[in-house]
């Protein structure tokens, strides 16, 4: 009997379908994928801004940072009877640029290759915005570096918060099913990480050392100890098609070394 070859992939569940079905497809050996998410997302309304008073202004540029914030935002949306503002709508990469699109009903730009928030404001659309004013449309408490690279290039930045982040634990059962099965493990956010490494065990810690990861970019890999970064793979960005290639080639670089 052949042993399935066990992944972890640490993403939200409507976030990872595809890549796990690519997994599943694009071998021709046996996996088990396991789908969990770190954290709850959940809607937030700030109660210092007023979501109608936001999208009532006039902006050059808007750009939303993920899936969750344009459902979010969709939600606030429909139940105050609100339409997004007519701008030049930007996203990080593709999946999100569809999400955004049915939101704003406008054509949404995005990286063609490599999507992150570098690539993003590497386009050349965001490099000559003095005097403008932009919105960021994203979770609370999310990263600074595009409002403060748009800052510093002239721009005025307006934040629309519409969600936010709680963790969810790990149980011991989960755990106990992931250390007898997982063999790599799959991760494009430093948030998921984060809470990921925070709620592993010291006693488990040899566990991850023996798995293969596969990350979305040179940043995720940094925050791995360094016993575990010196057996991931990093992707050229977080969509499909790029982790796709890089759990191929994890599994092609480990498959001798690893417990499959």
């Amino acid at each position: 009997m052949t042993t399935k070859h066990g992944v972890l992939i640490l993403r939200p569940h409507d976030q990872a379908e595809a890549l796990e079905q690519e997994f599943l497809q694009q071998t021709e050996q046996p996996v088990e994928t396991h789908i969990r998410s770190m954290v709850d997302v959940v809607a937030f309304d700030d109660p210092r801004v007023r979501t109608a008073d936001v999208l009532a202004k006039r902006y050059s540029g808007a750009l939303m940072v993920s899936v969750n914030a344009a459902r979010f935002l969709a939600a606030q949306m429909q139940r105050e009877n609100l339409t997004a503002p007519v701008a030049r709508w930007f996203a990080v990469g593709p999946t999100s640029a569809r999400a955004i699109a049915r939101v704003v009903a406008r054509p949404v730009t995005c990286p063609q290759r490599v999507h992150n928030s570098e690539a993003l404001l590497a386009l050349p659309e965001l490099n000559q915005i003095a005097g403008q004013r932009w919105l960021i449309v994203r979770g609370k408490g999310g990263r600074e570096l595009l409002a403060d690279t748009l800052t510093a290039r002239g721009a005025t930045v307006d934040y629309l918060e519409v969600y936010e982040r709680k963790p969810h634990p790990i149980s011991s059962a989960e755990l106990a099913q992931w250390h007898q099965h997982v063999r790599g493990i799959v991760v494009s956010s430093a948030e998921q990480l984060g809470y990921f490494l925070a709620a592993i065990p010291r006693e488990q810690l040899s566990w991850l050392a023996d798995c293969y990861w596969v990350v979305a970019s040179d940043r995720l890999a940094a925050l791995l100890p360094g016993p575990l970064r010196q057996r991931a793979v990093v992707a050229q960005s977080a969509a499909t098609f790029a982790m796709l290639e890089a759990w191929q080639q994890a599994t092609q670089m480990y498959q001798g070394n690893t417990k499959l």
